[in-house]
């Protein structure tokens, strides 16, 4: 795999780039079931404006390498194999409700909330891409403790980086969305960012 040699801010100046040339039709991105929503039309929050400071601690995620680097300026503390989006689409049973697009979205985001010990919450395609019945959405059969790992950290709308039952599946485009860390991995990075860290996600 290949490793990112180039600057942080040399990664955002070509992260608005990518947006700025999105065609009209082509400027929304969808993750849906581990839900992640990323409008490209200016409500990616920082991303024209934002450069990380000398002393700031904040992440970055390559989806073409499957690599999470922890970050504190330009200095890279840790870096760590990610798992990603699958890239793959699932159709709905009923054809006129659309389907799923399972990819990492790219973009700046910050982490909105922090937790341990969380519990997944299983969306409809759960169910649909194993061909059972849908449940109710308040059925405690939605509920899987221990399947996001020992901690989490949401992005907002159901994007995360977490860990993992799954350890094999770590460095791999296998996810629904969210990035899947290692048990080390996600050990060491969750107390070394806070609420409001930011994470940067790039192709």
């Amino acid at each position: 795999m290949k490793r990112i040699a180039c600057p942080i801010q040399t990664i955002l100046a070509l992260v608005v780039l990518l947006a700025a040339a999105s065609p009209a039709g082509a400027q929304s991105l969808f993750t849906l079931g581990e839900t992640a929503y990323l409008d490209f039309a200016g409500t990616i929050p920082g991303a024209n404006y934002y450069a990380p400071g000398d002393d700031e601690t904040y992440l970055h995620v390559s989806i073409g390498s499957r690599r999470l680097r922890v970050l504190r300026g330009s200095e890279v503390l840790h870096e760590f194999p990610v798992a990603v989006g699958k890239g793959a689409y699932l159709r709905h049973r009923d054809a006129d409700s659309g389907g799923w697009l399972f990819e990492t979205p790219v973009g700046v985001f910050s982490v909105g909330r922090k937790e341990v010990d969380p519990v997944w919450y299983a969306p409809d395609w759960h169910y649909v891409e194993k061909g059972r019945a849908v449940p109710a959405p308040d059925s405690p059969k939605r509920y899987f403790p221990g399947e996001m790992g020992k901690y989490a950290l949401y992005l907002g709308d159901g994007l995360a980086i977490h860990g993992t039952r799954n350890q094999s599946s770590v460095g791999r485009a296998v996810s629904h969305g969210c990035m899947r860390l290692s048990k080390n991995g996600i050990a060491t990075v969750y107390p070394l960012v806070k609420v409001g860290s930011r994470v940067i996600i790039t192709q």
